[in-house]
C-alpha cells in the first residue's frame, strides 16, 4: 500500500478510537458493572433508560435559546477541537455526511444520536424535526451502547 494511503487509514482509525474513548470508555464502565454484577439485561436496560433521555435533553438543549449549565457542559464536551488536525479533519468530515434525516439516523452509529441532530440544526432545519429526529437517532446510539457496554461483559 502507499504510504497516503496507510497515512488515510491511521487517521480514520484514530478518529474512530477517540470517538469511542470520548463515550464509551467514560460512560461504558458503569454499565460494566451493572451488567456484571446484575445482569445482562439488567445493563442493556439501564443503559437505555438512560442514554435515550438523556440524548433526547441534549439536544431539546441544544436547540434552545439558554441551555443550562449542565447541558451547556455536555455539549462543549461534544464540539471539543481535536488536537491533531488528522482527527480534526476526520471527524469534520463524518459530521459533512450528515446531510438529512437518513444520514442522521445511519451517521448516530458511529457518532452519537445527539450530534447528527445539533448539525442539521446548524444547517438551517427547523426546531421541532431536529427534536423529533433526535428520538430516532438517540435510540439508534442507545441501543447500540446498551448491546456493547450493558449487555455484552455480563455475557462474556
Amino acid at each position: 500500500m502507499a504510504p497516503r494511503r496507510l497515512s488515510t487509514i491511521g487517521w480514520w482509525a484514530a478518529t474512530l478510537l477517540t470517538l469511542v474513548v470520548l463515550d464509551d470508555l467514560t460512560f461504558g464502565p458503569a454499565f460494566w458493572l451493572i451488567s456484571l454484577l446484575g445482569s445482562p439485561l439488567a445493563g442493556f436496560l439501564t443503559a437505555l433508560a438512560i442514554y435515550v433521555p438523556a440524548q433526547v435533553l441534549l439536544v431539546r438543549a441544544g436547540t434552545s435559546d439558554d441551555p443550562h449549565a449542565i447541558a451547556r457542559w455536555f455539549l462543549d464536551r461534544l464540539d471539543l477541537h481535536r488536537r491533531f488536525e488528522g482527527i480534526a479533519t476526520r471527524e469534520k468530515s463524518l459530521r459533512s455526511r450528515v446531510t438529512g434525516g437518513v444520514s442522521a439516523c445511519l451517521l448516530s452509529v458511529l457518532i452519537g444520536g445527539v450530534i447528527p441532530p445539533l448539525v442539521l440544526w446548524r444547517h438551517g432545519h427547523g426546531q421541532a424535526f431536529v427534536r423529533r429526529l433526535s428520538y430516532v437517532t438517540a435510540t439508534i446510539y442507545a441501543v447500540e451502547f446498551a448491546v456493547i457496554h450493558g449487555a455484552v461483559p455480563g455475557l462474556l
